[in-house]
């Protein structure tokens, strides 16, 4: 069970899916009868049915424990970052702790393995949502004639249905406000402002 507390939740659901699809690599954990099934595939979310979509080699070993569609937990993570004390303002102390911001969601499923064409359908809009944005973008075509289907035996495609999520936002929520702003204004100088636009939604009102 992930730690967390009531206030590092998210203010809305739709944040998880947006956590996949910014952070993509993920980490897949199956326990099976034999110990424990660990490896890191890529996810995309499917919003509308509530699932992540994902594909490992075959040749990976974790293909047999998907196949058997045992419990299993995606987890999503940002890379955060360390928020320095040295940030704080001398108000009248610089008495905070320095810490770690950072975004994680588990989701918990049974996975289901998927088709052919499925698979192939998950790997085109990998593909396009990676390469979204990017001058002269890559397509999956450019395999040329058969490209796809040769690869395609060597895939095993699945779904993660959500059976539940844990969450844990940790972008400042019980820290001072005015810390929490300079430490902002420090990411942002570090061209970090990804993480510090998250950390402002999340800023306490007051927590003097």
């Amino acid at each position: 069970m992930l730690y967390t507390k009531p206030y590092f939740q998210p203010h809305d659901p739709a944040e998880l899916f947006d956590l996949v699809d910014r952070v993509v690599l993920g980490t897949l954990v199956t326990a099976h009868d034999e110990g424990v099934a660990i490896s890191h595939p890529v996810f995309m979310a499917d919003r509308a049915r509530n699932r992540l979509v994902s594909h490992v080699a075959l040749a990976n070993d974790h293909v047999r424990f998907l196949r058997q569609g045992l419990p299993s937990i995606a987890i999503l993570m940002d890379g955060g970052s360390y928020i320095s004390s040295s940030w704080y303002p001398a108000a009248p102390h610089r008495d905070s702790a320095p810490t770690w911001n950072f975004m994680v969601a588990h989701f918990h499923g049974r996975p289901e393995i998927i088709p052919e064409a499925a698979t192939a359908r998950h790997l085109s809009q990998l593909v396009t949502h990676m390469e979204r944005g990017r001058q002269d973008a890559w397509s999956m075509g450019e395999l040329g004639s058969g490209g796809l289907e040769r690869r395609l035996p060597n895939i095993v495609g699945y779904e993660l249905p959500i059976e539940r999520s844990e969450v844990r936002f940790k972008l400042g929520q019980d820290e001072r406000a005015r810390d929490m702003l300079a430490a902002e204004a420090r990411l942002r100088e570090a061209g970090r402002n990804d993480l510090a636009d998250r950390m402002a939604c999340y800023r306490p009102k007051e927590n003097e």
